[in-house]
């Protein structure tokens, strides 16, 4: 027999989280979430269907007080939410969403798999985008294959106009003993260039944003922190996090103004790392922002779920 409950207990719904998420990617893991939703501290509305007792799916949600709606859990800079279920308890997704009764903002939805019918007649909202690395030995393979003639001789021009500035590499990898002050003052620099070439736009603008990417240098994650420097100056950084077999490229931090061409050098160098370290993937995160159609990545449909309070 089915049954549906609602869980708001914080250590309740994490116990729930952790039983049945699949934990396929960052999106997935508990702690990398609550490292966001923390500061937030929002109401939980953890929907989640049991079967003779046994938890099988769950619809994690909170409240946000600032939109006034109920949203996924941590959603504001999460991407590939989704209900988790266990196998051959699919079809109670859509009881999940039934349940809900507020007003509602779900944004950034993944599919959970070909029988998830539910969310794939959701309606469409953007797109994230990755490359499969697997038959990649090389950056060079990688343009060979995507790019045409015109488009690849345009990249690798301005590429190579960064590499003949006298340009340095530096890769930070988690646990390698890097001194605390100056990870810091290399997390803020990041924040810096993000905030120069983003504006309002920007992941990073909210205070609890930039705590919250603070904290993960801190936490057990597998990240690297890789560090252009021209000239002797460092004009860009990258954060990504390394989960199973995909390398993550979270956020960066590049003094494009100054140096044309310094985000493209900062994609490649972290390509070659994901590949150097034989990683499957590298997903470059939601939302075109205006380049990525350009390098011919994969893309991923990503859903939209709104309603309207129910009476």
């Amino acid at each position: 027999m089915i049954e549906i409950k609602i869980i708001s207990d914080l250590e309740e719904a994490k116990k729930l989280w952790n039983l049945l998420s699949p934990e396929e990617t960052i999106y997935d893991l508990w702690d990398f979430r609550y490292c966001f939703y923390k500061y937030e501290n929002y109401r939980l509305k953890f929907i989640t269907a049991y079967d003779n007792n046994e938890a099988v799916a769950l619809l994690p949600l909170q409240y946000s007080e600032r939109d006034e709606c109920l949203e996924y859990f941590a959603e504001e800079f999460m991407e590939e939410s989704r209900p988790f279920v266990k196998d051959g308890y699919e079809y109670l997704i859509a009881d999940l969403y039934s349940k809900i009764d507020e007003k509602t903002k779900l944004f950034d939805i993944s599919e959970n798999s070909e029988s998830d019918e539910f969310t794939k007649n959701l309606p469409l909202e953007d797109y994230k985008y990755f490359l499969p690395l697997i038959n990649f030995k090389s950056f060079d393979d990688f343009l060979n294959e995507r790019l045409n003639a015109k488009r690849r001789r345009s990249l690798v021009k301005e590429i190579r106009e960064v590499a003949e500035k006298e340009t340095s590499v530096e890769i930070i990898k988690a646990g390698d003993g890097k001194n605390k002050e100056e990870l810091d003052r290399d997390i803020e620099l990041l924040f810096k260039f993000n905030f120069g070439s983003f504006a309002e736009e920007s992941y990073l603008l909210k205070t609890s944003e930039q705590d919250a990417h603070r904290d993960l240098l801190y936490l057990n994650f597998n990240w690297r922190l890789a560090i252009v420097s021209v000239n002797g100056q460092k004009e860009a950084l990258a954060f990504s996090i390394l989960h199973k077999n995909t390398w993550f490229y979270l956020v960066t931090g590049v003094n494009f103004k100054s140096i044309p061409g310094l985000g493209k050098f900062m994609v490649k160098v972290n390509i070659e790392e994901a590949l150097k370290n034989n990683f499957k993937f590298f997903d470059i995160g939601l939302g075109d922002c205006g380049w990525k159609h350009l390098w011919h990545f994969d893309k991923k449909i990503q859903h939209v779920f709104v309603q309207e309070e129910k009476k």
